[in-house]
């Protein structure tokens, strides 16, 4: 309640926590486990501001997906490295790059 008299509710807000929450909630290395927290936050921003919940709850899993579903972090990378004989830590350091800007631009598009 504090934070929504203080941060005006918008399509740009709503957007940036929703990438945000998607990413938190993709550390744990599956990338799905927080749809329904999507889903929930994305309701409230899409009512909110007048704008589609579907394209706000797409925007946290896809975040979601990209952080913990086998790009960013390493410990989801380790059965497909095991196989082709690389290292995870290194693949999730290469991936850092593509993937924020990925996120960046993402997030812009689901903006307009």
């Amino acid at each position: 309640m504090a934070l929504a008299s203080v941060v005006p509710l918008s399509k740009e807000i709503g957007a940036i926590t929703l990438t945000a929450v998607g990413a938190i909630t993709g550390l744990d290395g599956s990338g799905f486990s927080g749809i329904s927290l999507m889903g929930s936050i994305a309701n409230l921003f899409g009512t909110a501001i007048g704008a589609g919940a579907a394209t706000l709850t797409a925007l946290g899993q896809i975040a979601a997906i990209w952080v913990g579903g086998g790009t960013l972090v390493p410990w989801a990378l380790i059965p497909a490295a095991a196989i082709c004989g690389v290292d995870p830590f290194e693949v999730a350091r290469r991936n850092v790059k593509p993937v924020t800007i990925g996120l960046i631009v993402t997030t812009i598009v689901a903006m307009f």
